[in-house]
């Protein structure tokens, strides 16, 4: 008798894989389907002892069910604009960070990117964590100068007569 072929479907195709690649497949796909399902039911908890029955919402909620309570929904058209600023805002941010000397952005990338603490990061630099923070304020300085102007223009801010925009 000829050995059994499995397939799984990959992008729209039938590829041919072994028996135990498709049964961890199919295994997969039950357990996603499993906890699916969980997630969309609620259960009932009944406590013998206490004599009391609880009930556990689905964490699937429709929309009714939020228009009911009173939910409030930003518009539709809002978060793309926000996602497009937010990926420009991206960008100048990469090219500001271009004006920053080697030590000021090792500093940067200690303390927001591996999101060290000033103290942690006195420690790595040997010095004080005044020092840090001194020389945190002011690179944060020069960065918010390189982005005011596309800011102002973003946000649609008008200088004050003192030269400050924002804070």
């Amino acid at each position: 008798m000829p050995e059994k072929i499995f397939y799984i479907k990959v992008g729209g195709r039938k590829i041919a894989v072994s028996e135990e690649v498709y049964l961890e497949y199919r295994r997969s796909i039950d357990r996603e389907k499993y906890f699916m399902k969980d997630l969309k039911q609620g259960h009932v908890i009944v406590d013998q002892e206490n004599m009391t029955v609880s009930y556990i919402p689905g964490r699937e909620v429709s929309y009714e069910s939020l228009l009911e309570a009173d939910w409030d929904f930003p518009s539709a058209d809002r978060p793309a604009e926000d996602m497009l600023i937010k990926a420009q805002l991206m960008e100048k941010l990469e090219e500001a960070l271009h004006i920053l000397s080697d030590e000021e952005m090792e500093l940067i990338q200690e303390l927001f990117y591996l999101e060290r603490t000033e103290r942690e990061a006195a420690k790595l630099f040997q010095v004080s964590q005044n020092t840090v923070h001194y020389r945190k304020n002011k690179v944060l300085e020069k960065l918010k100068g390189a982005l005011k102007k596309f800011i102002v223009c973003i946000m649609g801010l008008k200088p004050s007569p003192l030269g400050e925009t924002f804070r």
